[in-house]
């Protein structure tokens, strides 16, 4: 019996996985017959929404937004309601007192990238509004009764993230017969349906296999990511096989070239198509790949002094000595590899005081009354590092050209400081910290702070990433940072950490209202904040790139943290904003074409080893043979070929 239970364990583990394979199969089938969508031959795609006219009786697939857990008013998937154009027996019928807005929501995962159209039917009462979303695109409609439903529509774009955020619902109003105070909010939606008007390259295509063995399929695109802009050395069948970079574009309109055995390659998704049956691609970078990893942090620790003179109040809201003390515990529990540090003046003794393992810049920090003239000698910053981690040198100070003489800008010498710092074995980056001008009389100055400090950049090495850290003063949607900063250079890439990886690297412009919906602060796409991380990458091949992996505006920076209470007071007027970074550089060259044995030449003794890996014979030392090497014609295979190609290379020596 033991045997029999183990024996159906094992069937039923293979006809699981059968099953599996055959879901599978199904969805590339599925997948493909959007292959052939254009805007002449529409393909249905609603088969990628979960119950898409709420067929199975409730709301499965879908978030209801609004909704009180205590209330039993009619908000639900019922079959008791009904109203015109509705498909099936179901559909979402909410209905509630008391809510402002209620909707329901439904993101939907890999959605191959392409042009879609989205339609629904809705129903709301007669002068309210149902709406109907579907990524950034909205339709708000006027009901007609509660028995009347309205087709809607939108055309929209999936984009890379090939995502689709499908969302509907509607705003309550106040009764107009006196009964102040009181909302009912009602719509109805169903018939939810997706289709296909035409799949992008990068919807169309598949992960390429890369190994010399998978056949692949003839017409059918694939992807490969590079990480790095390098040479790349691509072996295998590849006669007749084309690729592209435009992954967002319709197939008819993407630009191909010829694949090469040895191609330049930008970061990012590379696309491959073969018209080959028996064609085979394996890619590798040509050179050794460096990596490592820091964090940086942007901090303005509010240093400013409570009083001058024990009378003059200036800062009296401020952390002062002991409240800098255990900003200092803070940063040292949290352990940052670097910090960017603004309005660091009278407390930077307090600021050092737990970062034992801890260097700074030049202190140029005390404000006091002196003579009474101004502006004071200090512009406020510093850099602190963890000596551990990384080091930095040839610190240098700039003052700002322009500065506005309102909100306390003219009683110091504000600019920006330039350290080099190495963040890993022979990776040095340029890192800027600065403080702009502040208030809102200031906009003019601030965008001539970003265009000075364009120019010292472009100034610069253009071989070395640089990162920006600081108080900036600056929202996106306020300065015009495009026109005076991020447009002005040509031998670097700029992006903002925030909007990379908070936005989908979608800039707000000064045309948009601030986002600065607090009510929230984690929900960091809505919530722009001035203390910014921006970084350049050279647009050199086999140079140091930067790339952010996440982050964060710590939300824990509080005296209750520190003190291990509930004090929930902040320690300073701005929030530690974390980034961590990779960082990754280009090494030596892995494998030297027909150098079998490692020994840095091509001669004689790799002509008889490559003879040897075709015979067969193998001995002790063929663990230690680069293999790779071996294939000097790239074909993916080792064969007569290539001794006839490596003969070849030593007679041109």
């Amino acid at each position: 019996m033991k045997r029999l239970h183990i024996l159906l364990i094992i069937f039923a583990t293979i006809a699981a996985g059968t099953t599996a394979k055959a879901a599978d199969r199904t969805l590339d089938s599925q997948i493909e017959q959007l292959y052939a969508a254009s805007a002449t031959n529409p393909v249905d795609a609603t088969w990628l929404i979960v119950n898409p006219s709420f067929e199975t009786g409730d709301e499965t697939g879908w978030t209801l937004i609004n909704k009180d857990p205590e209330n039993t008013e009619e908000f639900k998937v019922t079959n008791k309601y009904s109203m015109s154009s509705m498909d099936g027996q179901y559909l979402m019928n909410a209905f509630q007192w008391w809510a402002s807005s209620i909707g329901v929501r439904q993101v939907v995962e890999d959605v191959p990238s392409g042009v879609y159209e989205i339609s629904a039917v809705v129903c709301t009462w007669e002068n309210r509004y149902v709406w109907f979303s579907a990524n950034e695109h909205t339709v708000n409609t006027a009901g007609i009764n509660d028995q009347t439903g309205i087709p809607v529509s939108i055309a929209l774009t999936i984009d890379e993230q090939q995502t689709l955020d499908i969302s509907a619902g509607s705003t309550g109003a106040w009764w107009e017969d006196g009964h102040n105070g009181e909302v009912t909010t009602f719509f109805k939606l169903d018939d939810v349906r997706l289709t296909c008007k035409g799949l992008f390259l990068n919807g169309m295509a598949k992960p390429l296999p890369n190994d010399n063995s998978t056949l692949l399929t003839a017409g059918q695109w694939y992807y490969y990511d590079a990480i790095y802009p390098t040479q790349y050395l691509l072996r295998g069948n590849i006669d007749d096989m084309v690729c592209s970079s435009d992954g967002m574009v319709l197939e008819s309109q993407a630009t191909t070239q010829a694949v090469e055995h040895k191609m330049t390659l930008a970061k990012g998704r590379i696309y491959f198509k073969t018209t080959r049956s028996d064609a085979t691609l394996s890619i590798e970078s040509e050179r050794e790949l460096l990596q490592d990893e820091f964090t940086a942090v942007a901090l303005n620790v509010d240093g400013l002094p409570q009083k001058i003179l024990l009378f003059i109040s200036i800062n009296e809201d401020g952390p002062g000595s002991d409240g800098t003390k255990l900003i200092s515990q803070y940063l040292k529990e949290k352990g940052y590899d670097f910090i960017g540090v603004s309005e660091d003046f009278n407390y930077h003794g307090s600021l050092m005081s737990e970062l034992g393992n801890y260097d700074s810049g030049t202190v140029r920090a005390t404000l006091s009354i002196g003579d009474l003239s101004y502006p004071f000698d200090t512009d406020g910053l510093n850099l602190i590092w963890k000596r551990s981690k990384v080091t930095a040198s040839n610190e240098s100070w700039t003052r700002w050209n322009s500065m506005t003489s309102t909100d306390g800008n003219q009683y110091v010498k504000k600019g920006f400081r330039h350290y080099d710092m190495t963040v890993g074995e022979g990776m040095v980056i340029d890192v800027y910290v600065l403080h702009m001008d502040a208030g809102d009389d200031a906009v003019g100055s601030r965008e001539n702070q970003w265009a000075q400090l364009a120019t010292a950049i472009n100034a610069s090495d253009a071989s070395r990433p640089k990162l920006i850290i600081g108080d900036t003063n600056s929202r996106w949607t306020r300065e015009d940072i495009h026109t005076n900063f991020k447009d002005k250079f040509s031998n670097f890439t700029m992006s903002d950490v925030w909007v990379v990886l908070c936005r989908n690297n979608i800039y707000p412009t000064p045309a948009m209202a601030d986002l600065t919906n607090d009510s929230d602060p984690t929900q960091f796409a809505n919530y722009e904040v001035v203390d910014k991380i921006i970084y350049l990458n050279p647009k050199e091949q086999n140079t140091l790139l930067l790339t952010p992996q996440s982050f964060c505006i710590e939300q824990d920076y509080t005296y209750g943290y520190v003190e291990g209470n509930n004090n929930d007071k902040p320690l300073g007027d701005h929030k530690p904003v974390v980034v961590e970074f990779s960082c990754m550089k280009a090494g030596n060259v892995k494998h030297l074409l027909g150098d079998v044995n490692r020994d840095g030449h091509v001669d004689i003794t790799d002509v008889t080893i490559v003879v040897s890996i075709i015979l067969g014979n193998n001995n002790a030392e063929s663990s230690t043979y680069d293999y790779v090497a071996a294939d000097v014609n790239m074909d993916g295979k080792i064969s007569i070929i290539d001794v006839t190609e490596l003969i070849e290379i030593i007679l041109k020596q």
